[in-house]
């Protein structure tokens, strides 16, 4: 069966170069895992901690980014995408970052939330906004803590992964993409999301309760 797509290009990388241009930072970088996204145009000072030999890395790691060999307090920003859900101990991906971090060193980080299983058998954890406060409990302020992307969106988004993960009658792709690529236009429809199905008060507000992805910004 083929997976051909036809238009080219993930729907979920342009939420990830959002977050990497609203964040560019010419200071000192370490980049762990990030892929999908030219991270060098954000970060030029950067420098890239990879678990692939093919990626053009600076220091190579073992799968689950056991960061020990790098000097504490070192770095004044560090990038981390689509890594935290294929490490079976977060919490400690997430002290070891703010070890390397200079003080007031800054993290940004994006993990799967509503989104596809994904190179198993190392696909542990999908994560909340709730989980993310728990994680950066002992941080000092998270600026950013977001969803990548709306409801519908994140529906296009599931149905591109098919796409990219079955294998699917031929003649039907090309209409299975193309909805991919249209349902977020039913994102102009939803004026408020909630975190409760009975409960629609102030109190349970979320800017996104659906989203692909977690963001966050969060200040060592």
């Amino acid at each position: 069966m083929s997976r051909k797509t036809y238009f080219g290009g993930k729907l979920s990388t342009k939420n990830l170069v959002r977050l990497c241009k609203e964040n560019a930072s010419e200071k000192r970088t370490i980049i762990i895992h990030t892929e999908d996204v030219d991270y060098r145009e954000f970060f030029p000072n950067s420098f890239l901690v990879s678990k692939a030999p093919t990626k053009g890395y600076d220091l190579l790691v073992d799968k689950y980014y056991h960061l020990d060999g790098i000097e504490s307090e070192s770095y004044d920003v560090a990038l981390c995408t689509g890594l935290l859900e294929h490490v079976p101990d977060p919490q400690r991906l997430i002290d070891d970052i703010k070890r390397i971090l200079k003080p007031n060193g800054k993290l940004i980080i994006s993990a799967s939330a509503v989104f596809s299983f994904h190179e198993g058998p190392d696909n542990f954890f999908h994560f909340t906004p709730f989980a993310f406060k728990l994680l950066f409990k002992d941080w000092s302020e998270i600026e950013v803590l977001r969803g990548a992307s709306k409801p519908f969106e994140t529906i296009g988004i599931l149905i591109q992964r098919i796409l990219y993960q079955c294998d699917v009658f031929p003649l039907a792709r090309p209409f299975i993409e193309i909805m991919a690529r249209t349902a977020r236009i039913f994102d102009i429809f939803v004026t408020e999301q909630f975190d409760i199905t009975w409960k629609y008060s102030d109190d349970h507000k979320i800017d996104s309760m659906m989203p692909s992805n977690i963001q966050a910004v969060v200040r060592k």
